[in-house]
């Protein structure tokens, strides 16, 4: 289905937040397959119940991240399995991955549970949000909050404190937080929110599919720790 284009939230020259007509009644955690006319549909998180946040990467996303509000954007869902929302929970967040952790911290917060963020990116310009309470963010240079990465903050948390942890960003930053989780005893309440090349959606092409066989359009795009191996991350 076609929507119309309400608001576009510039962040920085290759980061928006762009806002339909239409509450498709997502999840957080859950993805909607999103194009332009003349150009690929790709997934993209929903970063609240009527948004997508994005990123400049590829021809498609630099299409959407100019688009102006009244465009018309093709969206089909929501897909996917969405997080577990549980209370007393730390979210883990790099980069653009801040994106489905946002819709579930405001339902969070709506629901009054105790959250905290760990939020790391290479600058403070990359930092999509910096109005998350309870939270220590993390840059590379130093420009904004801790200078240092995501992992050092982490590696530097009682991890024992929460009854659940969501994790999203780069596969890089994922397998090294896999592998200090794996010291974790709760380490079944960990859940990471996976990014892949998806063409359907729906899991019928293929093109998403893991080393351990599930899909993550159709068996995620969010799983818990014990579901999934480092190879898959």
């Amino acid at each position: 289905m076609f929507v119309k284009v309400v608001r576009v939230e510039k962040h920085s020259r290759e980061i928006a937040t762009i806002y339909i007509n239409a509450n498709l009644k997502p999840l957080p955690g859950q993805f909607a397959m999103v194009n332009i006319p003349s150009y690929e549909e790709i997934p993209l998180s929903f970063s609240s119940e009527s948004s997508f946040t994005v990123k400049a990467v590829g021809e498609t996303t630099k299409e959407l991240v100019n688009v102006k509000p009244g465009s018309l954007i093709g969206v089909r869902g929501p897909f996917g399995r969405p997080f577990r929302i549980r209370d007393n929970a730390l979210l883990i967040a790099g980069g653009i991955g801040i994106a489905p952790l946002r819709f579930l911290y405001d339902v969070m917060s709506r629901l009054n549970y105790n959250v905290r963020i760990i939020y790391g990116a290479k600058s403070g310009e990359e930092l999509v949000w910096k109005d998350f309470k309870n939270a220590v963010f993390a840059t590379d240079d130093g420009s904004f909050g801790y200078r240092g990465t995501v992992v050092d903050v982490v590696e530097k948390e009682n991890l024992e404190n929460y009854s659940a942890i969501y994790c999203c960003g780069k596969s890089e930053l994922l397998k090294k937080l896999y592998k200090i989780f794996e010291g974790f005893s709760r380490a079944k309440l960990v859940e990471f929110s996976l990014e892949r090349l998806m063409r359907c959606g729906i899991g019928v092409c293929g093109s998403c599919v893991l080393p351990s066989s599930m899909r993550v359009c159709k068996d995620g795009p969010v799983f818990s720790m014990d579901e999934i191996e480092l190879n898959d991350l």
